[in-house]
Order: structure tokens, then C-alpha cells, then sequence
């Protein structure tokens, strides 16, 4: 029993140190959190599916960024979001569909209106097709939301990317 115990602390003091040099992607060496410095402005888009798109896109990142007063950087995104049906029944309605959304985005510097990056972030949600109008409505937007938080979570993997990239380049730019 005492052996157990005595392999288990050291097993969890070696996590622990190892555990102490960790940075997160999107954490400066400071501590200071990169997101912090965004400043995110979503597009209407052209019609309800890609304005509803582009809310759920908003609500993740506001989920995962927190707003600073004095943001050093815009993300400019243009949501877009369609749906396409797959299979055909026997009369002639599909069955499967595929819930698309696409992000467009350009992350720029604030202070100079410098553009450091574009990109495309697109995820695509399949759902069966039901016969009862209000449950196919409600895998739709259902679809719709899961495809849109994949976007959002690629979007922030991107932007960090960006960041980093951009730090590495010029050490004086926050």
C-alpha cells in the first residue's frame, strides 16, 4: 500500500511539473490573453439563414473572447449558411440534408487598418429529413448550430495562428 501511494504522488508531482511551463495557444508569455485584444464585428449577411448563422457564430466567440475597451485588433466576419438536400424518396423529397455554413474573415489592425490575415472557416451538419414539418425544423436549426460552433472554434484557431505569426514577426506589435 505504501509503494502505491509513493508511486502515485510522484506521478502526480511529475504531471505537476510538468504541467507548470504550459501556455495556452491563445495566451501571451505575459499572461495576458490575446483575445482580449479582438474586437469582432459579424456582417448581416444576404438573407434570415445567414444573419442567424452569423448570431450563432457571435455567441460562441463572445462565449470565448472577452471584450477590451481598447481592442488592438478587428475580426470582420461575412456568415453565410445553405442547405442542401441529398437523398430523394420514392416521391420525389429528399431525405437528407446538409446544413453549410461558411464564415468569411479578415483580422485587422486597429491602429493602422493593416490587414494581417483573411480566411474561410466552413463546417458542414447533416441531418435526416423527417416527414413532421416541426421536427425537420427543428434538426434544421439544430444543424445549423452545431455547424456554426465547428465554424467559430476554427475561426479562433485560426485567429490565434494569425497572432502568433504576427508576434513572431514583430516583437513590438501587442
Amino acid at each position: 500500500m505504501k509503494h502505491l501511494l509513493v508511486t502515485a504522488a510522484l506521478a502526480l508531482s511529475t504531471t505537476l511539473t510538468a504541467c507548470a511551463g504550459f501556455t495556452p495557444l491563445n495566451a501571451t508569455p505575459g499572461g495576458k490573453a490575446a483575445f482580449n485584444q479582438l474586437d469582432v464585428v459579424i456582417d448581416d449577411g444576404e438573407d434570415e439563414g445567414d444573419r442567424a448563422a452569423g448570431f450563432l457564430i457571435q455567441q460562441r466567440l463572445a462565449d470565448r473572447i472577452s471584450t477590451s475597451a481598447t481592442p488592438q485588433y478587428r475580426v470582420l466576419v461575412r456568415p453565410g449558411a445553405l442547405r442542401v438536400g441529398l437523398g430523394l424518396t420514392a416521391q420525389d423529397f429528399a431525405s437528407r440534408f446538409d446544413s453549410i455554413v461558411i464564415a468569411e474573415w479578415s483580422l485587422v489592425r486597429i491602429k493602422d487598418g493593416t490587414v494581417i490575415k483573411t480566411g474561410t472557416a466552413q463546417r458542414t451538419a447533416s441531418y435526416s429529413a423527417d416527414e413532421d414539418p416541426y421536427s425537420l425544423l427543428t434538426t434544421s436549426d439544430e444543424a445549423v448550430e452545431r455547424a456554426s460552433r465547428e465554424v467559430a472554434d476554427e475561426l479562433l484557431s485560426e485567429i490565434a495562428l494569425a497572432l502568433i505569426d504576427q508576434a513572431d514577426a514583430d516583437p513590438s506589435q501587442p
